[in-house]
């Protein structure tokens, strides 16, 4: 499917899932490089930019929040950057691009537009919206923490490990922006002058705010981590403690026990009168020692 916006000198054309007859409509009529658009009809597994003539290509990878904002796929939006022209091509619905579609709506009835060129304002909308939707992930870290410090520590482990795997999806597909950034910056600017370079120095910098969260985030998550790892560690150290506890008085009772049963021709004690309640009353003196002498030691 194809949708056109236009509003004062810029235009943006969005391609959803588009199908060959679309594509190749395209190379006529916006005088696209064959070898670009036959790209627009796959996903690419490589970001990248390059130019071509009197465009430049780009492929960026976005990661989208699913499945109640707690799980990560990468959608990706290949663009055609030409001087006042947009052409994008996706593969999946971006929540993001609806909205951006919104606001150029509002500026095609408008005839008014907030961006020098579609791309920046197109991305802005994007790395906003991812701000956004890394909130949740900030409100999902609080509840671990709360979990940590309820003593669920064991099921946090399987938490951690989702949000871990969760934001380095997010990194490996917003760390290659930097790059293609950057070479949009050069050959923009040699293209079409300072102004779509400084452009994109402001679109590099909303990228690193956005990259800065994404750290922060990753840092909160090792540091959750190192605290549950710490205090599982801590609740298995006490409960070991208590077993060999246990184990140091029950050894020496069934010891007893054992020396007065044996079947020799003389045990002392056994024949007397109240011989068992002698036996026992030593076993729960000896036990009873044991437990002040540990008590004593601070180690229970």
């Amino acid at each position: 499917m194809i949708v056109t916006h236009t509003f004062l000198d810029k235009t943006w054309i969005d391609l959803s899932s588009p199908t060959e007859e679309e594509v190749n409509s395209l190379i006529f009529t916006h005088n696209i490089d064959p070898l670009i658009a036959k790209d627009l009809l796959a996903p690419t597994p490589k970001q990248q930019a390059r130019e071509a003539s009197d465009s430049i290509y780009a492929v960026l990878h976005i990661p989208s929040f699913q499945n109640s904002k707690r799980e990560i796929a990468v959608q990706e939006i290949d663009c055609l950057i030409k001087r006042s022209e947009l052409i994008t091509c996706r593969y999946d619905s971006i929540d993001a691009l609806h909205y951006f579609a919104k606001q150029v709506e509002v500026n095609e009835i408008l005839n008014k537009g907030s961006f020098s060129h579609p791309f920046f304002g197109m991305m802005r909308e994007l790395y906003k919206f991812l701000q956004d939707e890394l909130a949740y992930t900030e409100g999902w870290l609080s509840e671990i923490e709360r979990s940590i410090f309820g003593g669920k520590e064991k099921e946090m482990v399987f938490a951690i490990s989702a949000v871990s795997r969760n934001m380095l999806g997010v990194k490996r597909a917003l760390n290659p922006h930097q790059g293609v950034l950057q070479s949009l910056s050069v050959m923009g600017s040699k293209k079409w002058g300072d102004e779509f370079r400084e452009e994109s120095l402001l679109l590099m910098e909303e990228w690193q705010r956005l990259m800065l969260v994404v750290d922060n985030l990753e840092d909160i998550v090792n540091e959750l981590r190192s605290t549950n790892d710490s205090m599982l560690s801590t609740k298995q150290n006490e409960i070991m403690k208590t077993l060999t506890i246990l184990a140091f008085i029950v050894v020496p009772l069934a010891t007893i026990s054992q020396i007065f049963g044996m079947n020799t021709l003389y045990n002392p004690i056994v024949g007397w009168a109240n011989d068992f309640w002698i036996v026992v009353g030593l076993m729960l003196t000896l036990a009873l020692a044991m437990l002040a002498l540990f008590k004593y030691k601070k180690w229970i």
